[in-house]
């Protein structure tokens, strides 16, 4: 494991966004895709923006999301919502996106239908290649900030 420390949040979103670059053209490359699953978070987001903005084959990247929030489509709790204005809209070529179908009627059905998707799209069981995760981010940039 390598554990970084950043001087500023901006570094460490920047830092984020080229290590996620770097994995995406590295899988892209060995197995013709990459899976990203992404979280939830301002610091994410952030990070999210910065991606958007590295040279990667976006029409071969895989978006699933690790959570979110049962709502409305476009609702301002939903993580979707906030994926598609720092990254989504962004991004020069759109990814392949799999929300969570959160706005089901039955959504024990929707979850074994995701199920289901992510295991076509990544295996099974179902391998990411990489999951978003705010904690890191966050514990990079309180790091940063305590050192």
């Amino acid at each position: 494991m390598n554990i970084e420390v950043f001087d500023t949040r901006k570094s460490a979103v920047e830092a984020s966004a080229q290590i996620i670059a770097k994995a995406a053209t590295t899988a892209i490359a060995a197995r013709g895709q990459f899976v990203l699953a992404v979280g939830n978070g301002h610091t994410p987001w952030l990070m999210l923006r910065a991606l958007a903005a590295e040279k990667v084959d976006w029409a071969s990247v895989h978006i699933v999301q690790a959570d979110e929030r049962v709502a409305i489509a476009g609702h301002p709790d939903r993580n979707l919502t906030d994926l598609h204005t720092s990254f989504l809209d962004h991004v020069p070529v759109k990814p392949h996106l799999h929300p969570m179908p959160v706005e089901a009627d039955d959504l024990e059905k929707a979850a074994a239908e995701y199920e289901a998707t992510l295991r076509q799209i990544a295996g099974t069981p179902p391998v990411l290649d990489m999951v978003n995760s705010p904690a890191c981010v966050r514990r990079a940039y309180s790091l940063a900030r305590a050192g």
